[in-house]
């Protein structure tokens, strides 16, 4: 009897799983995930035939965050030094906690994928990696999966159509991607001399072998102080698409006497073997810029993956959830306009993660100038994402001293064409900290995201020197600008440490504070000689061929990490001038102070809301009030690390002014 009790409850557990699993296993009738058949290159690509039917693929299903709206404030309030919540960066433990996917949702993906024969290989905060053959996908997904040639002469594959699951699960993916590998990524570094040299006045300046950059050149002609200035204390990472060979590495730190260097720690992701391949150059010349700049870093991170369409989403997710290393450079990236929006989206996710977590990130603009996609106005992913810093690039002149002299554009068209990458996001808006840049003169946008953010030299022409394949050579391409801005960032944050402040984090929202203030002229490099990346001009402050410039180091240094803060008192002597539904509210300037917030309510006892955050100079004008209403102002003195408190509010009430008929007028009439 106890025999048959067992037989009976094995055979039910039996029947149960084999229930769950018909279940799961139907094939979906919910709704297809948007954003996944990359239109433009299949127009311009040949098409093969179906894809073959036993080949694996791997993939990557992006998961949606929770609470995007809550995300959005915290990462404001987390660099608004006036918040409670200012530098309390979040671990990936809380990220996942507050803002992830929930754990039951991931479960219940999970079951799904595996009861449709595609085997769950790992699982991180945003992402569920799987495995399984063409046929099972195409089943899972209901699509056809197609093979297609390009102009490039590659052989690609790609969706018929966006991929469909089950409506329950849909809302839960943002994207599912390794289902196409039209977009490629591309090291955003050249070779002096690799290609035919065009029109260019530049020559070698540096004191390194070929007359490249040495490190002593960057440091001088970016007036790094040096000494105890060198990344002390701080981690830093890469994010790469190849290996390099480690002789390189030590070839290149004995020619300069690099005796104290960060430890460099190889971390590989999607079973990538770490082999030196045909981008070993770039990852090579990542990191000796790194070393250059901040020798005393405790480690350089080199997360290695695969060049496909999961890879670099598997290395950003790995970066942000080992949350090791708060300064982060990329030198990878293809055109905005060849990746699908759920690979957009899906970087963007990893993206706001990282800056809740403090880890700053740089990207290379890209080496097309203004033309990215080789043809149209064109900008490169992952620079153009509203959470990255975009580094562009200059040509860089130099004194006989090796002190700086100057920098133009980096742009030389010919049969070879190349420029420091920038133009406008045909994706992201414009962000709150871009506001109004864009302008008739700089040919910028009013409405959507504009790259650059800021530069550095680089032109082959005027490189750098680079130990790599155990010779020497002379690199240029931004890729170059990107890992020596992430350097100076370890500075930054030593420095802040040192003065008792959190860490950096998100950069842009110090940079272009610091960028639209009465400082710019003291802390960036104003590149404004109406030279161009092949097609944006260099003017006076921000621009979409260099951004804000290049950075004089030590002044900048010195400001983003308070040593050069003075304490900030609340203005006196408010003003308010009333106009007709208008009040043009005016203060004396404080010298400390890079920007003031003006505050708003309709009581002199509050509550006041905040009505502008970032107002440059000593006047703001409040436009859309109604007249006859009493308006009470209030305004507060702010720099990158402090803010003052409010000044005492002054009222003021819009009016309607009536003209008044002038007096004393006499009529002559008829010479009487």
């Amino acid at each position: 009897m106890e025999n048959i009790k067992r037989l009976f409850t094995v055979f039910m557990f039996l029947f149960l799983i084999l229930s769950t699993k018909s279940v799961w296993a139907q094939a979906p009738t919910g709704k297809r995930i948007s954003g996944h058949v990359p239109t433009l290159g299949v127009s311009r690509a040949t098409h093969l035939g179906r894809l073959d039917q036993s080949k694996q693929m791997s993939l990557t299903v992006a998961l949606n965050l929770r609470n995007q709206a809550g995300l959005t404030a915290l990462l404001k309030s987390l660099h608004d030094p006036k918040d409670p919540l200012y530098g309390q960066f979040l671990s990936p433990q809380d990220f996942a906690l507050k803002f992830g996917p929930a754990p039951e949702d991931i479960e219940n993906i999970k079951n799904y994928l595996a009861a449709n024969n595609l085997s769950v290989v790992g699982t991180t905060t945003n992402t569920i990696k799987v495995s399984g053959a063409v046929r099972d996908v195409e089943k899972v997904f209901n699509l056809e999966m197609h093979e297609y040639q390009t102009q490039d002469s590659r052989v690609v594959f790609a969706p018929n159509v966006d991929p469909q699951v089950s409506s329950d699960l849909a809302d839960k993916i943002s994207g599912i991607l390794g289902l196409n590998n039209f977009a490629k990524m591309v090291a955003h570094s050249y070779r002096k001399n690799k290609y035919r040299k065009s029109s260019s006045n530049a020559s070698p300046i540096g004191s390194g072998p070929g007359g490249g950059l040495s490190p002593s050149d960057i440091q001088k002609a970016y007036n790094f102080s040096g000494g105890n200035a060198n990344g002390s204390g701080q981690t830093l990472a890469l994010m790469e698409l190849d290996g390099y060979t480690a002789s390189d590495i030590s070839g290149y730190t004995k020619q300069f006497g690099l005796a104290s260097v960060p430890a460099l720690q190889n971390v590989l992701v999607d079973s990538y073997d770490g082999s030196a391949g045909q981008g070993a150059d770039e990852v090579t010349l990542d990191i000796e810029l790194m070393m250059a700049v901040a020798p005393g870093a405790s480690k350089i991170l080199v997360y290695e993956g695969p060049n496909s369409n999961t890879g670099p989403i598997d290395v950003y997710t790995k970066i942000a959830d080992d949350n090791l290393a708060k300064q982060v450079s990329s030198s990878w990236g293809s055109p905005e306009s060849q990746n699908t929006s759920a690979y957009l989206n899906s970087e963007n996710t990893v993206f706001q993660q990282m800056a809740a977590q403090g880890q700053s990130i740089y990207a290379a603009a890209g080496d097309s100038g203004a033309y990215d996609d080789g043809t149209n106005l064109s900008v490169d992913d992952p620079g153009s994402q509203p959470y990255v810093v975009s580094a562009g690039g200059t040509t860089l002149s130099i004194n006989s001293d090796g002190s700086y002299k100057s920098e133009s554009s980096w742009g030389i068209s010919g049969s070879n064409s190349q420029g420091g990458g920038g133009g406008i996001s045909s994706v992201w808006p414009i962000p709150s900290w871009q506001g109004n840049l864009g302008t008739a003169a700089n040919k910028g946008s009013t409405t959507m995201r504009m790259v650059p953010d800021i530069s550095l030299d680089a032109n082959p022409e005027t490189g750098y020197a680079i130990y790599v394949g155990s010779s020497w050579n002379i690199y240029g391409g931004t890729s170059c600008a990107a890992p020596l801005w992430a350097a100076f960032t370890a500075i930054v944050n030593q420095a802040r440490l040192a003065n008792n402040l959190p860490i950096l984090g998100y950069p842009n929202l110090a940079l272009y504070q610091l960028g639209t203030s009465s400082l710019y002229s003291q802390l960036f490099r104003d590149i404004n000689d109406s030279s161009t990346n092949l097609f944006y001009p260099a003017v006076s402050g921000y621009d979409l061929s260099t951004g804000f410039g290049s950075m004089n180091a030590t002044s900048m240094i010195s400001n983003l990490s308070g040593a050069s803060s003075v304490t900030l008192v609340a203005p006196t002597g408010v003003t308010a001038v009333p106009h007709n539904q208008i009040a043009t509210i005016n203060w004396p300037s404080d010298s400390g102070a890079l920007s003031y917030i003006v505050n708003r309510s309709l009581s002199n006892a509050g509550p006041f809301s905040q009505v502008s955050g970032s107002v440059i100079g000593n006047s703001y004008t409040d436009v859309g009030l109604r007249n006859g209403t009493p308006y009470f102002y209030e305004v507060e003195a702010q720099n990158i690390n402090s803010h003052s408190v409010a000044s005492v509010p002054v009222s003021v009430t819009p009016t309607l002014m009536v003209p008044q008929a002038p007096g004393n007028l006499s009529v002559n009439i008829g010479g009487q």
